[in-house]
């Protein structure tokens, strides 16, 4: 063989192994998603996640809307196992949580990921976000700006912040504790009031408990409540009061109200773990991928109506705040 012909072999064989990793190839990869609220809150995000992945990456991606039928959803979980055609499932919603543990445990080798929160199961995998750490972020900006009290539009002297909770689970515990610590970094003598509604799908209680936070003097309030917190925010424009959205923008859903949204990017974690499964790292059973604010896996957002109103200094000690946590100076408490 000359020499040409061995570099054009060389070349070949290298072209072929370039090809061979392309997302071309990916189209072979099957991805599913199991929830109940795609169409809001957190479950935008993933679809946001999984819509790139298909994009980008060549994978095949089907949605599983499980609706709120509780007794369908065993069936639905064993079809998608029975199947064995998927590579990855994503599953988020806690109330889907028995039947994913059955399932799994039945089908071992089917790779379930949990989104938000982590199981006793050593056959699921979990895509976990560091709340706590965004929340700490929340509550510093929320004390900082209460203890200016009224010299801020909006703002009384009650020296007081809310937080309402969804379900009192150690996922939403985990938002509270680093809402708490946060506001002891911000300002050591606001008080924290938190209730908890109990369902995450009843905008008309969180609204009510809203309400009741801001009559015992708390002049903002963290939705953490899934559905049921679209009435923490609307319930904020009705007082004319503040408050603070989760997981994704909500800036929108009350203008000049929502003061900033604690964004849990479900998207970068569910986009980087197809990635891995795409380019061959796969994802481990009982494995924990936690994503945080060094990763971008959390982000506080200032909403750009009502970014003008915090003061500069507030502004730098959330700043100072982050790099102190990204640099492991500040560890946030957390509840597992």
């Amino acid at each position: 063989m000359s020499n040409r012909s061995a570099r054009l072999l060389s070349l070949c064989g290298a072209s072929l192994i370039a090809l061979a990793s392309t997302p071309a190839f990916a189209k072979d990869i099957h991805i599913a998603a199991i929830s109940g609220y795609f169409a809001q809150g957190f479950g935008v995000s993933i679809v946001q996640g999984l819509k790139k992945a298909e994009n980008e990456l060549g994978v095949k991606v089907k949605l599983i809307d499980t609706g709120n039928r509780a007794l369908d959803y065993g069936e639905q979980f064993n079809n998608v196992a029975k199947s064995g055609e998927y590579d990855l499932v994503f599953v988020m919603g806690w109330e889907l949580v028995d039947a994913l543990k059955k399932t799994s445990a039945a089908y071992p080798d089917t790779r379930f990921v949990f989104i938000d929160g982590v199981l006793d199961s050593k056959t699921v995998s979990y895509a976990n976000f560091a709340q706590n750490q965004g929340s700490f972020l929340v509550g510093v900006l929320g004390a900082a700006m209460a203890e200016k009290g009224s010299e801020i539009e909006r703002l009384g002297d009650g020296k007081a912040i809310g937080f309402v909770g969804g379900r009192d689970l150690p996922v939403i515990r985990d938002f509270l504790a680093g809402y708490e610590q946060g506001a002891k970094y911000g300002a050591p003598d606001v008080r924290v009031d938190s209730v908890f509604a109990g369902t995450f799908d009843d905008p008309a209680k969180g609204s009510e408990l809203t309400m009741t936070l801001y009559g015992q003097g708390s002049d903002m309030v963290y939705n953490v409540a899934g559905p049921t917190g679209e009435g923490v925010l609307q319930a904020s424009a009705a007082a004319d009061k503040y408050s603070f959205g989760v997981d994704i923008d909500q800036c929108g859903v009350a203008p000049g109200h929502v003061m900033a949204s604690m964004l849990k990017h479900a998207d970068v974690a569910v986009y980087s773990l197809v990635k891995d499964v795409v380019d061959g790292r796969g994802v481990k059973p009982g494995e924990t991928y936690t994503y945080d604010l060094k990763t971008g896996g959390v982000e506080l957002l200032y909403c750009p109506d009502v970014v003008g109103k915090i003061p500069d200094d507030v502004k730098a000690k959330v700043e100072a705040a982050k790099a102190d946590i990204i640099s492991g100076k500040i560890v946030v408490d957390t509840v597992k």
